[in-house]
């Protein structure tokens, strides 16, 4: 089967999940309806009411969010490294790296 550290790797991480998580969506979400809120910020990191707000100050945060992390999510991960980074990579790959001068570069490419 499995080595007693993997095993002890994978009980931690199925553990790991359930423990309560800050939803920062949610967060986000109850302070833009509270029209009284202080510490919005906008793109640029100004001041801002909260119906304009983009972000929260530390500050903010930690009185409005409960303390913790949020849950790593696979899911949006890789939606986003196969959207974002996967087309560079491919595209470095393609890079005619083999060849030792210039023009036997730009003549294979």
């Amino acid at each position: 089967m499995y080595p007693t550290p993997t095993r002890t790797l994978l009980l931690f991480l199925l553990f790991s999940s359930l423990v309560a998580a800050a939803n920062f969506v949610q967060c986000m979400e109850d302070f833009r309806n509270d029209l009284n809120g202080t510490g919005g910020v906008d793109s640029r990191g100004r001041p801002t009411s909260p119906v304009k707000a983009v972000g929260l100050t530390y500050g903010a945060c930690m009185a409005r969010c409960e303390s913790g992390s949020e849950g790593f999510s696979w899911r949006e991960f890789t939606q986003l490294f196969a959207l974002l980074l996967l087309p560079w990579l491919i595209l470095i790959g393609q890079l005619p790296f083999g060849s030792g001068s210039y023009t036997d570069g730009f003549i294979s490419g």
